[in-house]
């Protein structure tokens, strides 16, 4: 049963999906192998009832995608803990859509198509609606197709999914509802249901990114959002040719051929991606030197500058709009080898000339007409320093063979690359462009800038031979004189010439490892792992040491295979040795207690055969964007004003906890009259009583118990474990009985009452809509009867 996103099989017969590569992960752990076995069926209903009879039966050991109830819980075997999360979902075609994410609650009644049968997402979109304050109507669909054609047609807006079904052609731009999936057994089989609940706690532990990672995966909208709209394309097809300046040559980012003249380098390779991505054509024109470059680039007549740095105040002064970002890199400094980078006062600073205006004017610098001129001018003693980037430095130095540069990273901040289009801007043509980059995977990306910024070996021989002719003119003298010397010669030079290739290769490793990234090569021969070794660095991936080159720049570790498994994790011998994702992000702990992270891309590299013979990648630190998504991800949580759970977390919670019966009671809690707060003493006091309220729950209520804002002055406790009538009504009394003190604007104290209504439920399993509706029913007597008190009722049997 094949379900796109989950689990599916491949026209080549290999599996893919969210469900197949945990199972991987599972494995990593347990050792365990799979045999996935094809259910039988005509329709997907079908093959879904046969799932389930061959689970039932015990025919198979283990299905995934399993929702949890507790009837199901009668007949299977189910964890604790689940590894992903559904969510009822709106799309929206790619195309020519009217609701985004960003419009979705303001774009007045919506036409939302949706299943006639699906009564529980009904529910769930109407208690979505309501809270949101969202104005719809249905369109009632029979089948999935139909939900498809009926929004294609713009009867309706958007049609009622889950996200984990994602549809060909649409994009989701609001998702709610979330309901967990779990591995299910046979009833009675503990043992694999037991070992998979603790091998997914090992996972959340060493890699609480991995559910989210999977997600993205295989349920992004991978750029559906960014999809061109009809008039748009129409634009785009019909547009003039743009003529596209280039003020610098900045191998590989972009130069022109030396032989050809012809554009080269990342930026043509973006021109080539957007014109056939959108149907712009392009001319590249060459913008000559100028003291004034704003003047150049009017003069020059052109639309947009390729190559320009994401510096707002530099594009501000030429006159150009920024684009999205389609490279980044590192500013490095360049120096002889026989200077110190620790003292650079009174020396030569060279600078290529469209630098010259972002630097004060100083009698040590020498302006040159290209960046290469730069490298060259200090790698002979002309100069003494310059700058370059993490990918001009190492080009330069292969192709020209500089032998006497060495670099050092000034920051660890990333410089964006950008197209910059001249004022003034037409907005069609700016949105489309950064539209068509931002629609980029970031495999796609990588894909375009890797292919231009690899020097071929052949260029690298080129430039050797180009800077040896004597040697050689010398070497064709003798060949004319003996042939004996002729052979001897010619072997000579070409153990020379590849020697030279593997040294600037492993320069060209060095000066990545002089920047926040590390590069690696794994050699599946040889099982040895080359890893860079950066200057002043204390941490390592791997507690392996290995052997240090003699210069400090890299370390060899021998017999890698044996002593990353018994150092590391076992997803990173999979990064690093044998990859099956281009990028994974992975925990270590380099010291006990200390744990870092890092996003390990790699690339497994095969002979002209296809046999596989080395791995090569690159290691870079991303302990601010983890640490960062978890602290969004708690906030996402909590209500900004008082710290509490919002309502969809406080809902989502305590519909387990009623699911599970360990619920013991639930109370609905509203402040009296706030509205008069409000128009007394202001909103920034009626705040200030609301974060008192808020203290006033959190101390009358245990740690665990759950405690939300459901929206303005409406509060709720779900009591986690069973609480007595009189232990409950104690806490009530005493919460009504002090009311809540805060001070007005002017520093005077205030006192508002509280009204509570509650349901005990004393560990009876009830759906969270009866609860609430229940406990809402008794608030709304409590303030029937005065309000300033509580109303507490024993669960009614419907």
């Amino acid at each position: 049963m094949d379900i796109p996103g989950m689990l599916c099989r491949n026209a080549d017969g290999t599996l893919e999906g969210y469900t197949y590569d945990y199972l991987q992960r599972i494995a990593q752990f347990t050792g365990w192998t799979y045999e996935f076995v094809e259910a039988e069926g005509e329709t997907t209903n079908d093959q879904a009832i046969d799932l389930i009879n061959m689970l039932e039966d015990g025919r198979i050991d283990l299905e995934g995608g399993m929702t949890y109830s507790p009837a199901l819980d009668d007949m299977y075997e189910y964890p604790r803990n689940s590894y992903g999360t559904a969510h009822t979902s709106l799309f929206v075609p790619n195309e020519n859509a009217k609701i985004t994410s960003t419009n979705l609650f303001t774009e007045g009644p919506l036409n939302i198509a949706l299943s006639s049968s699906a009564k529980l997402r009904r529910e769930e979109l109407a208690y979505f609606c309501e809270k949101n304050n969202l104005e719809y109507t249905t369109v009632e669909c029979s089948t999935n197709n139909e939900l498809a054609e009926r929004t294609i047609s713009e009867e309706a807006d958007a049609f009622l999914g889950v996200d984990i079904s994602p549809v060909e052609g649409f994009h989701v731009v609001a998702t709610f509802a979330g309901r967990p999936f779990f591995f299910a057994a046979p009833k009675g089989d503990r043992a694999i249901i037991d070992e998979i609940d603790q091998t997914i706690e090992r996972i959340n532990e060493s890699n609480p990114q991995l559910q989210d990672s999977l997600y993205k995966k295989h349920f992004a909208n991978n750029g559906a959002g960014y999809a061109l709209s009809s008039d748009e394309a129409e634009f785009a097809r019909n547009h003039d040719t743009l003529r596209v300046g280039i003020i610098a040559e900045r191998a590989p980012l972009q130069s022109f051929d030396r032989l050809t003249g012809e554009f080269e380098g990342v930026s043509q390779g973006m021109l080539d991606f957007l014109s056939q991505k959108t149907g712009l054509s392009f001319e590249v024109v060459r913008i000559e030197r100028s003291d004034d470059m704003a003047s150049a680039i009017r003069e020059a007549g052109v639309d947009l500058v390729a190559g320009i740095d994401g510096n707002d105040t530099v594009a501000s002064t030429l006159g150009l709009s920024l684009s999205a970002p389609y490279m980044t890199t590192n500013l490095l400094l360049v120096y002889n080898r026989f200077v110190d980078p620790d003292d650079l006062s009174n020396r030569k600073l060279a600078l290529s000339w469209e630098l010259e205006s972002a630097l004060p004017a100083n009698d040590s610098t020498t302006i040159y007409g290209s960046m290469e001129e730069c490298f060259k001018a200090v790698n002979d003693g002309r100069a003494d320093y310059t700058y370059g980037t993490s990918y001009t430095a190492p080009y330069y130095t292969n192709v020209d063979g500089l032998s006497n540069l060495l670099t050092l990273p000034t920051s660890t901040e990333a410089i964006e690359v950008c197209f910059g289009l001249v004022h003034p801007v037409e907005p069609d043509l700016l949105s489309i462009i950064n539209k068509s980059i931002r629609g980029l995977s970031t495999e796609e990306l990588d894909s375009i800038v890797y292919e231009n910024v690899l020097v071929d070996s052949e260029e690298q021989v080129g430039a050797f031979l180009a800077s040896h002719l004597l040697e050689f003119a010398i070497a064709a003298i003798a060949i004319l004189v003996v042939v004996i010397v002729l052979l001897v010669l010619y072997l000579r030079s070409r153990v020379l010439a590849n020697r030279r290739v593997r040294e600037e290769n492993l320069r060209f490793q060095k000066l990545y490892s002089l920047t926040n990234e590390l590069l690696f090569e794994y050699s599946l021969a040889a099982d040895t792992l080359i890893m860079s070794n950066p200057k002043g660095s204390r941490s390592r991936v791997i507690a392996s040491v290995g052997e240090e080159s003699d210069d400090g720049s890299y370390r060899i570790i021998s017999h890698a295979h044996a002593l990353i498994a018994a150092d590391a994790d076992p997803e990173m011998l999979d990064a690093l040795t044998s990859p099956t994702n281009s990028s994974v992000d992975l925990p270590y702990e380099p010291r006990p207690g200390e744990k870092h992270w890092v996003r390990i891309a790699s690339h497994l590299v095969t002979n002209d055969e296809g046999r596989p013979i080395s791995v090569i990648g690159k290691i870079t630190s991303v302990d601010d964007e983890v640490r960062e998504k978890m602290d969004l991800s708690d906030r996402a949580r909590h209500d900004g004003l008082t710290g509490l759970l919002n309502w969809a977390t406080f809902c989502e919670q305590a519909e387990k906890l009623l699911e599970s019966g360990t619920c013991g009671a639930m109370l609905v809690i509203d402040t009296d009259d706030f509205k008069s707060v409000n128009d007394t003493y202001g909103h920034l006091t009626g705040d200030v009583a609301l974060r008192e309220t808020a203290e006033e729950l959190r101390g009358a209520f245990r740690p665990h118990d759950l405690i939300g804002r459901l929206g303005g002055d409406e509060f709720a406790v779900c009591i986690d474990g069973p609480i007595d009538h009189d232990q409950l009504a104690e806490r009530c009394a005493r919460l009504v009985g002090r009311g809540v003190t805060f001070d007005d604007q002017h520093g005077v104290e205030r006192t508002i009452t509280l009204s509570i209504g509650g349901v005990e439920l004393a560990g009876i399993t009830i759906p969270y809509r009866e609860a609430y509706q229940q406990a809402d029913s008794a608030l709304y007597r409590a303030k029937a009867d005065g309000k300033d008190r509580f109303v507490l009722e024993r669960l009614r049997e419907n």
